[in-house]
């Protein structure tokens, strides 16, 4: 792959007239311009950053190639056009057309990606899409054009928090994001912890296994077990067993059902060895700990 071109470099190979420019007003990571175009033919090489046109005036037939064959369509206002990063590309259009562009940095992509669906995101990768009719991404187009055009107080808030709406936009409708495997060492994020704990409160009645709770985090049984006990200094089956008898204590305190109903209700094979696992957590079995309550 060649040395990928900047935001400053994409005029020398298509050229237009510069109208707005959101330097100066907002998150250089998601930067807006708009331009006036001619028709024109022109060869794009990769790009540093995603790039997202959203047709404001004019309309016209649309041809481009990324990788692969030719694709034609019709754009005008209400329109976007999507392009991924690093890919070279031919375009052909035969009228005037007035157009906003986004420009994405990986880095941000990356980071709203991971923030969005909780997951260290590894690579993030449009669709070829020519057309899509978007109005949430013309709606956001023009709420920015106005804010950096008229300014004013709070401009750069609004205008991060328009650029994060589209990101996040984006990335649910017109994105593949692949996730990195997850680290062995240290601890969960918080939503993972949250997603186990609540799995193993569901399922206590029966015997839960550590595939199907590695299965939650994407991890293998090994890194799982890993994280697992530096998150809770304890081993996934001896917490899980753990849980059992506290639930156990829950049924023997509130409940007077019989003792093999309270095994299975959580979770024990029988009655015997609710008695085993309770007596070596308690030090009393389940009938004294009943009499006491």
């Amino acid at each position: 792959m060649g040395r990928l071109i900047t935001v400053e470099e994409l005029p020398q190979y298509a050229g237009g007239e510069l109208k707005l420019d959101s330097a100066a007003t907002g998150m250089p990571e998601f930067r807006l311009r708009v331009f006036r175009y001619a028709p024109s033919e022109i060869l794009v090489p990769g790009a540093e950053n995603y790039l997202i046109v959203n047709y404001r005036e004019g309309a016209t037939s649309m041809n481009r190639r990324v990788s692969g064959p030719w694709k034609q369509d019709h754009v005008g206002r209400g329109v976007t056009t999507l392009l991924t990063r690093a890919e070279p590309s031919n375009w052909v259009w035969r009228h005037d057309i007035e157009v906003s562009h986004f420009y994405i940095s990986p880095a941000l992509m990356m980071k709203t990606a991971s923030e969005a669906f909780d997951r260290d995101a590894e690579r993030v990768e449009l669709h070829d899409l020519v057309r899509a009719e978007d109005p949430v991404l013309a709606w956001i187009s023009d709420q920015m054009v106005q804010e950096v055009t008229a300014g004013g107080p709070g401009g750069r808030l609004c205008y991060d928090a328009l650029a994060l709406q589209a990101n996040v936009h984006i990335l649910r409708k017109y994105a593949s994001v692949q996730f990195k495997l997850p680290c062995s060492q240290g601890r969960f994020r918080p939503a993972h912890a949250r997603l186990i704990e609540e799995y193993i409160e569901q399922n206590i009645f029966r015997n839960i296994t550590l595939e199907e709770l590695a299965s939650i985090c994407n991890c293998t049984s090994v890194q799982f077990a890993r994280k697992f006990q530096a998150h809770y200094g304890t081993r996934p089956h001896a917490y899980v067993l753990k849980r059992k008898v506290e639930r156990a204590c829950q049924h023997l305190r509130q409940d007077r059902l019989p003792l093999k109903e309270i095994a299975l209700l959580s979770g024990f094979a029988d009655q015997s060895h609710l008695n085993r696992v309770f007596r070596r957590h308690m030090n009393i079995t389940p009938a004294e700990y009943r009499r006491q309550q």
